[in-house]
């Protein structure tokens, strides 16, 4: 269903990200959940994001706010803009 078509060939590179340390956990529970690599969730991530749609089906959206609670993510999505490192 999401892999219909030819295949893309593509080349990946290495790319230094720096993530808040509760959002990177979140980031890693939600790609073992999803049985993904942390790398590809994080591509459907961006790549929803950037069509303006999300990549989160109600089953995902819940185990995020379990995920959220465990690690104690108590912030929202414009929170980022007022982060400031120790």
């Amino acid at each position: 269903m999401f892999n219909a078509g030819p295949p893309l060939e593509i080349e990946r590179v290495d790319v230094p990200v720096r993530l808040e340390r509760r959002l990177a956990a979140l980031l890693h529970g939600l790609a073992e959940y999803k049985r993904m690599s942390l790398s590809s969730c994080l591509e459907e991530t961006l790549l929803h994001t950037l069509e303006g749609v999300g990549p989160h089906t109600k089953s995902d959206l819940k185990h995020i706010e379990k995920l959220k609670q465990k690690y104690g993510i108590d912030y929202d999505s414009h929170a980022s803009y007022r982060f400031v490192e120790r």
